[in-house]
């Protein structure tokens, strides 16, 4: 679903997924490092905590909370998204993919949302995001997914 520019909430904690146009590639976790430093650049920039997250092949689901004050959560999306295409190899730079139309973006023009209603929807949330490689196949267990949150968790770190 995209983005529907309903207003962001500030201080609340969201559930996002985010897609790749080609649902065959394993971009995102050849290149996690990449994706890794993109998150951290944009918390920099513009805080927020990432609450949980688990980076499949061709797509990512996460939840993070917004600080007290800041509602512009889809800002913080999409610079995350310009920071990782900057970083790959060969990718025309975004500004470019607008003004050429036969070019296509490495995302999905939007993303899917959801405000997270209360402790049981957060709980939810972040089960679904740590059990969804187990979904897709990837792994038997969470705990054997590299590509999420569920160690710091499991450490005792909390969120990232």
């Amino acid at each position: 679903m995209p983005y529907d520019h309903r207003p962001w909430q500030p201080g609340n904690a969201y559930f996002f997924s985010a897609h790749l146009r080609d649902r065959q590639s394993r971009l995102l976790i050849e290149q996690a490092q990449g994706l890794r430093l993109a998150f951290r650049v944009a918390q920099l920039a513009r805080p927020f905590r990432i609450n949980a997250i688990v980076v499949l092949p061709d797509h990512l689901h996460g939840v993070w909370t917004l600080p007290e004050g800041d509602d512009d959560g889809h800002r913080r999306w999409t610079q995350i998204q310009a920071i990782f295409d900057r970083q790959l190899p060969g990718m025309p730079p975004r500004a470019v993919l607008r003004r050429d139309r036969t070019a296509r973006p490495l995302w999905h023009s939007g993303f899917r949302e959801h405000r997270i209603l209360d402790a049981e929807d957060f709980d939810r949330h972040v089960a679904y995001v740590h059990q969804n490689p187990v979904r897709h196949g990837h792994v038997r267990e969470a705990a054997e997914w590299p590509y999420s949150s569920i160690h710091r968790i499991a450490r005792g770190d909390g969120p990232c």
